[in-house]
This record gives structure tokens, sequence and C-alpha cells, in this order.
């Protein structure tokens, strides 16, 4: 609990995450803030963790690819760059330069592209100016896959804040290249949105850990609030809703049990530490707040 303090808001006491301390005057994390003060805050992540654990069409290997930090950041990071490309604000997304701003290795990001364009995720256009340069082409499968952590932070930003967000970018996949492109160059600028998370991100950096974690903290959130939850966080339950083995799933876990994060019997939950909640919720706070600004941007052209 050392990570933690307590501040008071109109007369209501506030467990801060000490890792956002320091930005809390980030425009940002104003946003956020009010939204962590908004009734009904902990039913809104709950309900965000319900649409990222529910039964979706990912199949290995489609799972592998998106369901793993690089890999995401990979495909993000490519529709945000066509997203400036269309907008006439950078360069053509090409290889290179997909491989310049991503993490990973060169080898790593080509053969990423190379397993997205035979599954149809990813179209290589030649320049009709220079056939030399080949542009990549992110399609709407693609951001179909990639916007389902944000589009649920929006729904659930709208059960805070009554806004239509969610609904915008659902008529058009394609709109999110532009949302997608104004998220990176804030990322980029300056990152107070991941790296004061180190749990969410370690989670994030195995296949399908971060699922796994949502799927914790829903069930915490749904035995606290008396509400049902119909995912069990057995090994067998949790492989086969995200397609990994068990011994991933235990891999997973057995780190974060053994050292008290939180503890599960039988497939359910008994207990979270309050300070990966108070984590998973600023979290949680930071990208509703975040993807609410750069859509209102994106919609207001």
């Amino acid at each position: 609990m050392d990570q933690l303090r307590t501040e008071h808001y109109g007369g209501s006491p506030r467990v801060v995450y000490a890792g956002v301390e320091e930005y809390l005057e980030e425009p940002v994390w104003q946003a956020a803030t009010l939204l962590l003060g908004r009734a009904g805050f902990g039913s809104a992540v709950l309900a965000y963790c319900r649409r990222m654990t529910e039964p979706n069409g990912f199949r290995w290997p489609a799972n592998k690819i998106f369901a793993q930090k690089t890999r995401y950041i990979t495909c993000y990071m490519l529709i945000a760059l066509a997203g400036r490309f269309d907008r006439g604000i950078g360069p053509a997304p090409t290889m290179t330069l997909l491989q310049s701003v991503v993490p990973g290795s060169a080898r790593q990001v080509s053969d990423l592209i190379a397993g997205l364009r035979a599954g149809g995720f990813v179209i290589a256009e030649p320049n009709p100016s220079d056939r030399r340069e080949v542009r990549l082409r992110p399609t709407a499968p693609l951001i179909l896959k990639i916007d389902r952590s944000p589009l649920a932070f929006l729904a659930s930003s709208a059960l805070l804040e009554e806004h239509s967000l969610h609904d915008w970018l659902t008529v058009d996949p394609f709109r999110w290249g532009d949302l997608f492109a104004r998220s990176m160059d804030a990322i980029i600028t300056k990152d107070v949105l991941f790296a004061p998370f180190p749990t969410v991100v370690d989670f994030s950096g195995r296949d399908s850990g971060y699922l796994i974690l949502c799927a914790v903290i829903g069930a915490h959130l749904a035995k606290s609030g008396g509400e049902s939850w119909d995912l069990p966080l057995s090994y067998d339950g949790l492989s086969q809703r995200f397609q990994v083995s068990r011994q991933h799933v235990g891999n997973v876990l057995a780190p974060s049990v053994k050292c008290g994060l939180f503890s599960i019997r039988s497939g359910r939950i008994e207990n979270v530490d309050e300070g990966l909640l108070t984590e998973f919720f600023w979290w949680s706070a930071g990208q509703m707040a975040h993807y609410q600004m750069v859509a209102r941007e994106s919609s207001s052209g």
C-alpha cells in the first residue's frame, strides 16, 4: 500500500494512484479524475471488463496476433500511420516507417505484417508514382480487432458522461485511422497513459494476459456488487475463452497469486489487492478520458 495515498475531493476520500501523481495537471488526468468521481464508476469498469471478456470471433492464430502488447501496438501504429497519411500530415505507411516507430525487431515486424497480409488484415499497395515504394493499408477487419478495447472504454465512459462517440465510430471503422493518429501523437509527445501502470503493462505483454486480468477484475467487481459473473476463472475456463493453453493460463496467474495480487479458489475470485484494483481503476479512467478527448477532436474535424 506504500504506492497509494488518500486525498479528498468534495469531502469524499479517494485513493490516488501514485503512478499518476506527477501528471495530475495534464488535461487527460484532470478529465480522468472527474470520471473517477462519478457515481457508478465501478459499474462502468465492470461493463468494460464484461465487453472485453465476452465470447467473440477471435480464433487462433488471430487471437495470437491481437491479444499481446507488442503485436497489438504494431497494428495500432500501422492504423495511426495510415490515418496521418490520409490526413496529409504524414508520410506513406511503409514497412520501413513502421519498423522505425514500433517496439521489437525489424524481423518481428516484417513477420507480423506477412501474417496480417496472409490473413487479409493488411493490403500492400505499390505507389503509382514510384513502384519501389510499397504502402501498407490496414483493412476494416484489422481495425475492428484493434478498436475493441478503445471502443469498450468509450461505451463505458458514456455510462458516466452521456455522449454518442461510440455510435459515431461504429458507423465507419475507417474513422479510427484519424482517431488513432491523434492518439499516437498524444502518446508519443508524453506517455502519461501506459508508463504509470506497470502491472497492467506486464499482463498485456503475455498472450491474452490483459484479457485474463480483465476477467479477474471483472469477477471481483461483479462479486462485490452482488452481480453474476459467468466466466469461471479456472485454467480450463480461461484457456477455452481466450484460446491459449492451460499451462499458459497458469503461467499468467501463478506469479500474481503467489505475490498476493489476488486469490482464486475453485474458479472463483476470493479477493483482489486494493493496490491492483486502484491501479486498474486509474488505468481505466485514463483510457476513457483519452479516447473521449481524441474522439471528440476527430469527430469535430
